[in-house]
């Protein structure tokens, strides 16, 4: 007769995901998982399948979060457009000033992108989802006639992209706030 997993599953990835999160996949060690999570290593693999799979399946609850952030950021600005633009990247800064984490997602992309076509994919997964809200904010602000930026959307929103990735690995550099604020708001007078 099967056991019951004798542990909340969300709380196991949660925790080890934010391991992963401080430490990156290769300097974090099965031991230090099983550490963390407070679960047993058979019932980590016989949960997660391997430290990999669990490493792809905290990434996917990351943007998860991250998705449900910019929800509640879209909730707060129904209309859209620039002023949405604006308070995604005003809460980029926020967090790119308090979490000297960085973004878990620019971090894998960083360690493994080039090496790991599976984290590789889902960072991509997460950029295009960005680069979609991004957009539709662009589209909204243009039929307004509030950009003056003549550029195409596509180029806009991929440039916006670029721009909030490098705000939340700048996070690991210990920036001033000061900073940061000039970086967002070079950002968005191009627009």
């Amino acid at each position: 007769m099967a056991r019951t997993k004798e542990f909340d599953q969300e709380q196991a990835l949660d925790a080890a995901m934010h391991l992963f999160w401080e430490r990156g996949y290769e300097a974090t060690s099965i031991q230090e998982l099983v550490e963390v999570t407070g679960v047993q290593r058979q019932s980590l693999y016989d949960t997660f399948g391997s430290k990999h799979e669990m490493f792809l399946q905290s990434l996917m609850r990351y943007q998860a979060l991250e998705g449900h952030e910019l929800s509640e950021l879209t909730k707060k600005h129904p209309r859209g457009g620039l002023p949405l633009i604006r308070a995604i990247f005003e809460s980029c800064a926020s967090q790119t000033v308090s979490d000297v984490r960085g973004c878990f997602a620019t971090n894998c992309a960083a360690e493994l992108g080039s090496s790991d076509e599976a984290v590789a994919e889902r960072v991509r997964i997460g950029t295009e989802g960005l680069e979609q809200v991004l957009k539709h904010c662009l589209v909204q602000a243009k039929n307004a006639r509030e950009l003056k930026n003549s550029s195409s959307v596509s180029a806009l929103a991929q440039f916006l992209v670029n721009a909030y990735l490098g705000l939340r690995l700048m996070a690991k550099m210990r920036p001033t706030k000061a900073m940061i604020d000039n970086v967002v708001s070079v950002t968005l007078a191009a627009l």
